[in-house]
């Protein structure tokens, strides 16, 4: 298995997790939301990031990028995806 498919079997367990625990992105504006909240933490976890004190935040920057592609991804899903010709009910 190359790289990109292990990181891709990573987004897609963290996809199966996020939809068990929480309900669909419901618009493009509550994905905005929930892509720049999963950003802020991956630029908190860069800013800590210092070798010489001591602070190696890699394996939690990877977690949050995993978080971030996946819910970039949820908001395609969810939110973007539809059938522009169906009738509403």
């Amino acid at each position: 298995m190359t790289p990109e498919q292990q990181l891709m079997k990573e987004v897609e367990a963290e996809l199966a997790r996020a939809r068990s625990l929480f309900k669909p992105i419901y618009s493009p504006h509550e994905g905005l939301g929930v892509v720049m909240e999963e950003f802020d933490e991956f630029k908190d976890e860069v800013y800590a990031f210092n070798l010489a004190k001591g602070r190696d935040t890699r394996p939690k920057m990877r977690t949050e990028l995993i978080q971030l592609a996946t819910m970039a991804l949820r908001t395609v899903l969810d939110a973007l995806e539809f059938d522009p010709t169906a009738e509403e009910k």
